[in-house]
């Protein structure tokens, strides 16, 4: 019998079997098994409601909120978009990619991952601020950018990689006002790749790390495309703020010892199937679990919160709106928690505390999933 085709279900139906033979698995790694697997459940706790119409119990159960969650964060999307682009610059965008050599992956494994993304994003930055700073690029002393990290490609294999929407404007070294002289180039592709790798590889030299010497020699991946004003560019990057690895509209069948899915093949330019076992499905998923408390999103120059007063010289330099004053996200007007079986508004019973932790509730009530006879 196929299992209901869900990245959730799938990941529960093969999480057991997959946890007993795994060796080697991290306690990042045991954390997001947990946690997907108790996401709205009653393990973590939640609370009860009663439709008096229909005399039934109603539980909705608490979301875990974990990164890796397929079915947790949505919201987090749609308002991190809209504050975004109420920070954007009337300016030309670019949305600049950096990708590492596949020699350097398993740098992103063991005690060690946390400080290889940290010195990944140090590369990546301080390459881009420099090249922004020369005369080859716009001069822009003070620059602006944010730097989002996606680690899977469209198979789910590992391939870290970071996407960079960066303004084409900003502060000379006096203070004035500075922009691209044209909408599509920022700089030189070759300057940037060679100051990447420069970057990356005094980082490791400096923490003594030890790597095939062969790969400072390659031709490393970074890629420069035109992104207009920037809107079209958040909103992609906005759908990596709480996505995972695969979603459900990819799912093709979930049988009782493999999964299948779509992905693009670029290369021959049509969508393919591409099916695994259980087991492997479940390992390519957590390969991209994200070390604890590691920013996949980080901001700099004028862009960073901090830094307010910068960016607001900068937008009113360029001709645009200045927001003044705090930005607030406005959220749609709640909704009464009704019966998913007559509609009616119900009633809250009471909070029903989690045996493992005690924990708020979420910032949204989570879909109602249980109901028995009041």
């Amino acid at each position: 019998m196929a299992a209901e085709r869900t990245v959730l279900a799938a990941l529960r139906q093969f999480l057991p079997a997959f946890k007993q033979q795994a060796q080697g698995l991290s306690k990042d790694q045991r954390r997001a098994c947990w946690a997907l697997t108790h996401c709205r459940t009653p393990a973590l706790g939640g609370q009860s409601f009663v439709c008096k119409p229909c005399r039934q119990t109603h539980f909705a159960w608490h979301s875990c909120n974990h990164k890796a969650c397929p079915q947790c964060g949505g919201g987090a999307t749609a308002a991190w978009v809209q504050r975004e682009m109420s920070k954007r610059v009337q300016a030309p965008y670019f949305l600049v990619t950096f990708t590492l050599p596949a020699q350097l992956r398993s740098c992103f494994f063991g005690p060690h991952a946390k400080e290889a993304y940290d010195l990944f994003f140090t590369a990546v930055s301080g390459a881009l601020a420099e090249k922004l700073a020369t005369a080859k690029g716009f001069k822009a002393d003070v620059s602006g950018f944010t730097a989002v990290l996606h680690t899977w490609n469209q198979q789910m294999g590992f391939h870290p990689h970071i996407h960079c929407l960066v303004p084409g404007a900003g502060l000379d070294g006096g203070g004035r006002f500075v922009r691209v002289k044209q909408a599509n180039f920022l700089v030189h592709l070759p300057h940037l790749q060679t100051a990447f790798r420069q970057h990356l590889r005094q980082l490791f030299h400096l923490h003594g790390w030890q790597v095939d010497p062969d790969v400072w020699s390659l031709d490393w991946g970074v890629h420069i495309q035109p992104a207009g004003t920037g809107a079209a560019a958040l909103k992609y990057l906005g759908t990596y703020v709480a996505r995972t690895a695969i979603h459900d509209a990819r799912l093709v069948q979930v049988t009782e010892e493999t999964v299948s899915f779509r992905w693009k093949n670029r290369d021959a330019g049509r969508v393919d199937i591409c099916t695994l076992s259980g087991a492997q499905f479940v390992r390519r998923y957590l390969q991209h679990v994200l070390p604890r408390g590691l920013r996949s999103i980080r901001y700099y120059g004028f862009c960073h919160p901090a830094a307010k007063a910068k960016r607001l010289r900068v937008q009113c330099h360029a001709g645009g709106p200045v927001q003044l004053g705090d930005t607030f996200i406005t959220a749609p007007p709640a909704r009464p928690h009704c019966c998913p079986r007559c509609d009616h508004p119900m009633t809250f019973l009471r909070k029903i505390p989690s045996p493992y932790s005690q924990r708020g509730p979420p910032s949204r009530l989570p879909p109602f999933t249980r109901l028995t006879q009041a």
